[in-house]
């Protein structure tokens, strides 16, 4: 595992020139901060014929402590990180980071109290009769004929992804994971109709508190499984929701949100994609 380092500019995503300008493999990994982007804040992208990368802009309200996340986390890894960050923001992130590790043990004062995890209406009943949130991995080991790949292959993640249950924070862009499923495709569109599933609200501050978050400089997530008790706030469906099952990913994200906050009086973050 090595570390190398570009500037802001670094655009080489298919030849490699760390390596002779060979191809990617998947020993490699690439995490590249720039000034301002028009449509996102962060987004990850190859990881199939180039290299897997995450392109983050400052307007990513806690890059200084991402870039270090991934940094760590992909070390656990033995990954070859290519750093496309200007020297001084490395300098900035470092100070800012100083005394905090991937997997700190609480909650940092810039994260929020919720994690959210979205499912199919199917997987919802497996998921409440088994007590736990359970990464691909240990459903493919348990069940023989689970989904042959996880969904986030299609979208370049790195394999070893699927040894965690992953969170977002809130907003629409998990329903693109439900979404996707049913389509049997990656599809973006959030106004576009599904079957609606289940959103479970975690209390984040117990499972930091607990040793459990792992900050990858993307996600948050949890290795293996998470059981819902004790950490389970409450469950949104669409039959409690009081809607249809045919909806949207925005309408349906946006109603249990609204609900969740109505409710428990905790914010939880917009989606920012």
């Amino acid at each position: 595992m090595s570390v190398f380092y570009a500037d802001s500019t670094f655009d080489q995503y298919t030849a490699n020139p760390f390596n002779a300008n060979k191809p990617y493999d998947h020993s490699w990994v690439l995490f590249r901060l720039i000034e301002k982007a028009e449509d996102f804040q962060y987004l990850t992208t190859g990881g199939n014929d180039q290299v897997f990368r995450c392109i983050m802009t400052k307007a990513q309200k806690d890059w200084k402590y991402r870039i270090n996340d991934f940094l760590q986390y992909e070390a656990t890894y033995q990954k070859n990180i290519i750093l496309a960050v200007n020297k001084d923001d490395i300098e900035i992130a470092k100070t800012e980071y100083c005394g905090h590790r991937y997997n700190d043990p609480f909650l940092r004062d810039y994260e929020q109290k919720v994690l959210v995890h979205t499912t199919t209406k199917e997987n919802h009943v497996k998921i409440v009769s088994s007590g736990a949130l359970k990464c691909w991995k240990v459903l493919k080991a348990e069940h023989a004929d689970w989904e042959d790949k996880p969904i986030g292959s299609g979208m370049g993640d790195p394999i070893y992804y699927s040894n965690y249950v992953m969170f977002g924070t809130g907003g629409f862009y998990q329903e693109i994971i439900t979404l996707s499923k049913q389509k049997g495709r990656n599809d973006m569109n959030v106004d576009g109709v599904y079957v609606a599933g289940a959103r479970f609200y975690l209390n984040a501050e117990s499972i930091a508190n607990d040793g459990l978050l792992i900050r990858d400089g993307i996600h948050l997530k949890v290795e293996g499984q998470l059981p819902l008790d004790p950490y389970l706030f409450w469950t949104a469906t669409p039959e409690v929701l009081g809607i249809p099952e045919r909806t949207t990913p925005r309408n349906f994200a946006d109603v249990s949100d609204h609900f969740f906050f109505e409710t428990f009086k905790i914010p939880l973050e917009e989606t920012c994609y």
